[in-house]
């Protein structure tokens, strides 16, 4: 039986039949190969909307639609957008802390952590939702970018409010020391729900 033309897209995303988007030598190829498929708007879309496909390819056809047709956003909704990167956060769909950015030291929300500020308010809940969790799942690769990125042993949370702070304005201090992070992420919840 043939594969219908959106689950053969699916299977080319789970396989990275497009190549590595997150191998920044690859990925423009990566995007474009995806983006060139007959019909791949719609396909990607519809891959994005439905729940039930593996969170693999609903996150990758996602960073196609922001590269190539950003207004993709409002046709399936904010939230259900925020809620695939909340996973693929949890999840490290990335294979690497460097998409999501080095946060506090460089200010810097990475090329796949700012896609949360390009969702905008939709966003703030399922970022809410990952305050508490302490998972440390998520490591740098590269020589320099590992030894600065995991000396700061983000956790899931500490991606979360740096976040939450750039799209609510509320801010947040970043410490070492994690007794006194602890602490500055419950006074920054309690900020938030103030808001």
């Amino acid at each position: 039986m043939a594969q219908s033309p959106q689950n053969t897209m699916v299977h080319k995303l789970m396989n990275n039949a497009y190549g590595d988007f997150f191998n920044y030598l690859e990925r423009d190829q990566a995007i474009n190969r995806a983006w060139n498929e007959p019909n791949s708007l719609e396909k990607l879309k519809n891959i994005v909307s439905t729940p039930s496909l593996p969170l693999k390819a609903r996150f990758l056809a996602c960073e196609v639609l922001f590269e190539k047709h950003f207004t993709f956003v409002a046709d399936v909704g904010g939230a259900l957008v925020a809620k695939i990167y909340a996973d693929a956060l949890v999840n490290n769909q990335t294979g690497m802390a460097n998409s999501w950015g080095f946060l506090y030291e460089q200010d810097d929300a990475g090329p796949t952590g700012i896609r949360f500020s390009m969702i905008g308010k939709s966003s703030v809940p399922y970022l809410e939702a990952l305050l508490d969790n302490n998972q440390r799942t998520l490591l740098y690769a590269g020589s320099k970018e590992a030894t600065i990125g995991n000396a700061y042993q983000y956790r899931i949370k500490d991606f979360a409010a740096f976040y939450l702070s750039k799209i609510t304005l509320t801010p947040i201090t970043f410490y070492q020391d994690m007794a006194k992070r602890d602490a500055e992420i419950e006074r920054f919840k309690k900020e938030l729900a103030k808001n």
